[in-house]
Order: structure tokens, then sequence, then C-alpha cells
């Protein structure tokens, strides 16, 4: 008997991670930041395991973090979510995300998944036994057209990742308004994972939610993972209006219990603002206009990443073979680790001659890794 499980690949990423251990090389596959986390956040932290706080939370999460949730995106956006009954901490977004899809997707109902796509999108919608819709980005910048949202037949839900992982694009209010009328034509609702949206460069981050009309069809997925490069600690949150919250809650009661009580309660008590977000900024950027640099003068082709810690880069000209063959080329050769371009697509061949390289490293590590692909990948 086939099972639906066995329609499902283990992750690439995680499985690059293990050839990157293998190989004694630098990994560049698994989104793992090695931006210092703040000190102050590391001692509440502390405190907390130290003090009365091991024990589970509320399973929606400490009611004081959901507050400062709630009054944090109110002050972005401009749209209230009440705390006591439309937010959610989950165990990372990765938890908030399966909690969200699990809870809006029964057997047979279509979801859009945006290709190329953030690998665990699809399984988790194999999972609710939904079917995937894949909507190409246009190849030239990624961006959401018009024809291909006209193209979309009748489904539940949309998938939306800004910053998108894996090639950087920060989707504009333009698209996001192709996507809310579409949304709101099929009677569906929009799932948006904004992960990276604190990593940003030269254009800011755009909300859905500032699209009044799509707000109470709007399921919003964030994280403090990468934000505090405290991927480990897996404090993620959901924000939806009640009547969709209620599900997610619960699958989320079932599924995670509540999320880590210390790392909650560190993360409420520590202040952060503008100019956290500045210095996080200006560093990430430094990192991949070095990266870009290296990427360029090595031979790589690649669509300029607006945001997270991604460059999707393209090697045509540079190996004969797939990507598959390239990656394990690198990681064995070069000792460097990336991401095969054809796991974040549908149509394996679209990504073929592409990688995922992760440029969230130490400056040490970017230059170990600059001098190796200088010197050449053949």
């Amino acid at each position: 008997m086939i099972t639906l499980l066995e329609d499902i690949g283990e992750s690439v990423i995680r499985e690059m991670t293990r050839l990157a251990i293998e190989n004694n090389a630098i990994n560049l596959a698994q989104g793992i930041t090695r931006i210092e986390p703040p000190e102050r956040l590391l001692d509440f932290a502390v405190e907390a395991i130290r003090g009365d706080f091991n024990s589970y939370t509320v399973t929606y999460g400490r009611p004081q973090l959901r507050k400062k949730i709630s009054e944090i995106i109110y002050n972005e956006t401009g749209v209230e979510f009440d705390p006591e009954s439309e937010v959610l901490i989950t165990t990372g977004a990765s938890e908030g995300f399966a909690s969200s899809i699990f809870s809006l997707i029964e057997g047979e109902s279509s979801v859009v998944i945006p290709e190329p796509f953030y690998e665990s999108y699809f399984p988790l919608v194999a999972l609710s036994r939904g079917k995937p819709i894949f909507l190409k980005l246009k190849k030239s910048d990624y961006s959401i057209t018009k024809a291909e949202i006209e193209k979309l037949s009748p489904y539940k839900l949309f998938i939306l990742n800004s910053p998108h992982n894996p090639t950087g694009r920060i989707f504009k209010e333009k698209e996001l308004k192709l996507i809310a009328d579409s949304v709101l034509e099929k009677d569906a609702y929009l799932l948006v994972d904004e992960t990276y949206k604190y990593i940003t460069f030269e254009n800011p981050y755009v909300s859905p939610l500032n699209i009044p009309e799509i707000v109470d069809r709007s399921v919003i997925v964030g994280s403090f993972s990468k934000t505090f490069s405290v991927t480990g600690w897996r404090i993620g949150y959901v924000l939806a209006r009640e009547p969709i919250m209620k599900g997610i809650r619960k699958v989320h009661d079932y599924l995670a219990v509540c999320a880590p009580s210390p790392f909650q309660w560190a993360v409420e008590q520590f202040k952060w603002g503008e100019d956290y977000f500045s210095s996080l900024r200006k560093i990430y950027k430094e990192k991949r206009d070095f990266f870009m640099k290296i990427l360029k003068r090595s031979g790589f082709d690649f669509y300029k990443p607006e945001g997270a810690y991604y460059i999707f880069a393209g090697f045509e000209g540079l190996w004969e073979g797939n990507d598959w063959a390239f990656a394990k080329f690198l990681v064995k050769n070069k000792r460097i680790a990336v991401v095969p371009g054809s796991s974040f697509y549908n149509d394996k061949k679209a990504g073929e001659r592409k990688v995922r390289f992760n440029f969230a490293l130490s400056n040490e590590a970017l230059k170990i890794v600059a001098n190796r692909l200088l010197a050449g990948v053949t």
C-alpha cells in the first residue's frame, strides 16, 4: 500500500547539512545565522532558566508576550489583533505554519504556492491532503504577474513568503493587491510567512495588512529566530482573526502544547526598536554586498536579494552537470555546502542550474568561502 509519506522526501536542506558535517565543510545550506545574539537577550534567557520559568506556559503563549506582539504589529501596520483571542505563540514559525495549514485545509482543498518556494510548504500541504497549485514567479525578477494570477483555478489558501526564500525578493504593493483581489474573489485565505521581514536592504518590507480588505482573511506567521539570531530557541507567532485562530489554536495545542517557556520570557523582557533593526540591516547588507561581489567574480549570476540572507545563484557556464552534481562537488571538493536549486521547485528542471547560498556567516567564514570560490569551481 502506498502511504502519504512515501510521496514526501526528507529535507534537502538538512541532508546538505549532514553532508557538510561529513566533509568538514562550511555550511551555507541551512538557514543558520552566525550573527551574535543580543547579549541582554541571552542574559534574560539564563535568568529565566535559573528562575521559575521552566514549566509549561498557557498553551497559547505567555499573555504578556502576546500583548507585546499585538502592540508591535499595531505600531507597524495600524492593525490591531486581540492578544487574548487573535495571537498565538508557536514553536517557531515552522510549527505556526503547520498549525495554520492543518486547520485551514481539509482533503481536496487547493493551495497556491508561488514557485520557487521554501521546501516545507509542499510537504505540509501534502500532509494536510490538500492539492498544491504552483504559481510560477517571473524568471527575470521573481515577480508575481497578473497573467499568472488570472490562470489560477479555485483555491482555499494562498501562501505568500516575503522577503522571499530562496530569492530574497520583497513583493511590492501592486503584487499584494493582485493577490488580495484573487483571495477575495476565490473566497480563500492568505497565509503570510514574514520570517525575514526585519532583514531588508534598499526596499522596506510591505505587509499585506496594509490592504484593509484582506486583513480578516489573513494569517500572519512570524518568528524571532532569525531576527535575534537564536534559531534554536523556536519562538514564533501567528496572528489571525478569532474565527480563524480558534482552529489554529486547537491544532497547536495537540501538536506542540506550548513554545519553550524560558525563551518566551526572555523575548518578552527584551526591548528592541529601530536602532537594533538598523544595526542588524547594516550587518547583513555588508555581508550581502561582499558575497555578491565574490559570486559575480566567480562567474555566478543571480537576482540581487532585497531581504533575507540568501542568494539564489545560477551556475551556467561554470558547471555542465545539474544542481545536485554541482552541490556534491562543492561540498566534497571545495568544502562548501549549498542547497540544490531544484529542491525549491515542483518542476525540478526549472531549478537544476541553480543553488542557494546562505551568507549569514561570520566574516571569517565568508572570507574562507570567498578564497575557495575564487580559486575556481572546476
